[in-house]
């Protein structure tokens, strides 16, 4: 787990499609600074610049220091990017001038478990607009990321579509060398098992002169098997720590490799988080100071912040306040009486929906953090059995690694959502990181060589 910021040289990094900034706060760590970003969403747009742009903080929206482009990337021009922005020497950004370009396109419509996954959906097409961005101001690096089910989607055309346009050489863009994977973020020190395939591509006089990024390597280990198209030929698949997922990892047979680190927990992630009650907590509140961190992950997770933000959740109503006291530890919707479930629940086999009406186990990770905290949809109750209540929007930013000074804007249902939306920080620190080492070599060569052209010129 990386967990501070890197000094030196600072990098410039623009996104589209921002959401709550998940992608920029892992970036950011590793020295990339965001000059221009854009999302269709006010609460996304305005959460995203509360956290990253200090003078419309400080002014309240008045002032900006990021160019921002609120409403659809289809009204994006190249133009409205180049000359009104400043690149990392201080001079007007042009062309080839931007460091990185990050951003992740709506997937509702790639999504295997979204509840209409259409070809036919307007937001599948959105990744073109990237595309003719990315090449109109060709940036050194781009990040793209997306949910897995952007392989399998009518055989997967739309991946193969963005692996084309985007590695094809155009007018002012040569093109770029590309690395794509299904990353867990789970293998970065996230609390979380979540798949999402991640492309990176390096321009191809950047790849010739300090080679081209790959994605990072595992750190940790997981337990979760990939069970979608391209899940084991893309997946770091020697990071699945058991052969079968047992049922008690204490139990575990030894891991395949010794020099994967343990998971971090949902025990590790919340445990010292101030206890609520249903429907309970603050928007601002404090921490209980006769709970301290315990660990790296909660001291990582607290550093920069004096006060608690976003721990409060949403009520649960009956009969879900009934339906929880009979899910244990770990439990889901099995627990339950028959005269509990809901009418389309008691016709499923116990094999299925595992995760609905699911309670957390406290040193297991967490399933996929969604954006609304619906226990009939997934794991959202907390593992306390003397709490019997949803997690809260603090307690799901902590399960997808946002440290606690990240602030979610809006409402509770968009606090929620933002939340669930977001790339974890941890998992885009890692990315960066990569992205990082090969920015380096590429300046650092490019300084030395206009050294030595100058030195000739002199002599």
């Amino acid at each position: 787990m990386l967990n501070h910021i890197i000094e030196g040289k600072s990098y410039t990094s623009g996104e589209l499609f921002c959401g709550a900034g998940g992608l920029t706060r892992g970036f950011e760590t590793r020295g990339f600074s965001p000059v221009f970003v854009n999302d269709i969403w006010p609460a996304a747009l305005h959460t995203f610049l509360m956290n990253f742009d200090s003078s419309y903080r400080r002014s309240k929206g008045g002032i900006r220091d990021i160019l921002a482009f609120p409403g659809s990337v289809e009204m994006i021009d190249e133009s409205n990017v180049l000359g009104k922005t400043r690149n990392s020497q201080g001079r007007e950004l042009q062309v080839g001038d931007l460091d990185v370009l990050l951003g992740g396109p709506p997937c509702q419509g790639y999504s295997v478990n979204s509840h209409i996954r259409s070809a036919s959906d307007p937001r599948n097409f959105l990744f073109r607009h990237y595309i003719r961005i990315l090449r109109g101001i060709s940036p050194k690096i781009f990040v793209l990321e997306n949910v897995p089910g952007m392989l399998s989607l009518e055989g997967g055309v739309f991946f193969e579509e963005l692996l084309e346009h985007i590695s094809s050489p155009s007018e002012g863009c040569p093109g770029y060398d590309i690395d794509f994977k299904i990353l867990n973020a789970a293998h970065y020190g996230v609390p979380q098992d979540r798949f999402r395939i991640v492309v990176v591509g390096t321009r191809r006089d950047v790849s010739d002169k300090a080679g081209k990024v790959n994605l990072p390597k595992p750190v940790h280990y997981s337990l979760a098997q990939a069970h979608f198209k391209g899940g084991r030929q893309h997946t770091f698949h020697d990071a699945i720590g058991f052969k079968k997922r047992p049922v008690h990892v204490a139990t575990a047979s030894p891991l395949w490799r010794s020099d994967f680190l343990a998971p971090v927990t949902v025990f590790e992630a919340i445990g010292d988080l101030p206890r609520l009650s249903n429907g309970g907590g603050e928007n601002v509140s404090l921490y209980d100071e006769n709970i301290p961190p315990e660990n790296s992950y909660q001291r990582l997770m607290r550093s920069s912040s004096k006060e608690l933000y976003n721990h409060w959740c949403r009520k649960l109503a009956y009969p879900n306040t009934e339906r929880v006291r009979h899910i244990p530890v770990g439990g889901d919707w099995r627990s339950l009486p028959r005269e509990l479930l809901p009418s389309g629940m008691q016709r499923a086999l116990r094999k299925d929906h595992t995760k609905r009406y699911g309670r957390f186990a406290p040193n297991d990770l967490s399933g996929t953090i969604l954006t609304k905290p619906d226990p009939h949809w997934g794991t959202f109750i907390h593992y306390d059995e003397d709490q019997d209540r949803l997690i809260s929007v603090r307690e799901a930013a902590r399960l997808q690694s946002f440290p606690d000074h990240h602030m979610f804007y809006g409402g509770q249902v968009d606090q929620y959502k933002l939340c669930g939306n977001a790339v974890p920080p941890l998992l885009a620190e890692a990315v960066a990181n990569e992205v990082r080492s090969i920015l380096d070599i590429y300046c650092s060569r490019s300084i030395g060589g206009k050294r030595k052209a100058s030195i000739a010129a002199r002599g």
